[in-house]
């Protein structure tokens, strides 16, 4: 797992838009995991639904155009607990519902892993299987983590006003900071790198070898 983990992170970090991200998950997710269905649903903060934007498995022809409520069957259920949900019998649990506009069919095997970013959540991640059966901690695990990178591309795509949700137009671009230390301060805005992602690092010629 650890090397699809790596190869698909490699391949996100080239995709050229936030679309062509999510087609490279579900792709490779439902490959590696062997499962019928990987899908994506990404929040519409306006709307306070979930958006059916990418899938291999269920009706393509749906994307972008499904949305679910909030509270609506286990993506609902996974984004109000904002934690994996992992069931080995789907279709018994009191909030499964069926959508016949995504093209489901009795799926039972259901894990289900928020995408989130700095606390704030951003969409779902699903896996579905007609056969009963767990998925265990190394599955779960590759998908949290396969989660967490795609948080980061999602976040940047919104600040960017590049996300585009139900066919609306882009965005202007809007940053919004964390406060450090009480007060006000007047400067320029620098865009930092995140440590833990080294593609993300941008490449310099190094000036002085012994300090670095």
């Amino acid at each position: 797992m650890l090397d699809v983990l790596r190869r698909v992170i490699q391949e996100v970090s080239r995709a050229g838009d936030l679309q062509s991200v999510l087609e490279i998950i579900v792709e490779r997710v439902q490959s590696a995991m062997q499962t019928e269905v990987c899908s994506i649903y990404l929040k519409d903060k306006e709307l306070q639904r979930y958006v059916f934007m990418a899938t291999r498995g269920l009706n393509a022809e749906a994307i972008g155009k499904v949305t679910l409520g909030v509270d609506e069957g286990l993506v609902g259920y996974v984004g109000e607990r904002a934690e994996p949900i992992n069931l080995e019998d789907a279709q018994n649990h009191p909030r499964n519902r069926f959508f016949e506009e995504i093209g489901e069919d009795p799926f039972h095997a259901f894990l289900g892993v928020p995408i989130i970013h700095h606390r704030m959540l951003l969409g779902v991640l699903v896996v579905q299987q007609q056969q009963s059966r767990r998925f265990d901690e190394s599955e779960e695990a590759f998908l949290i983590t396969l989660s967490a990178q795609l948080a980061g591309v999602i976040a940047h795509a919104e600040a960017t006003g590049t996300l585009t949700l139900k066919g609306r137009g882009r965005k202007s671009a809007r940053f919004e900071g964390m406060q450090g230390a009480a007060g006000v301060a007047l400067g320029t805005a620098v865009v930092t790198y995140p440590e833990a992602e080294l593609h993300n690092v941008p490449e310099r010629k190094a000036v002085d070898i012994d300090v670095e």
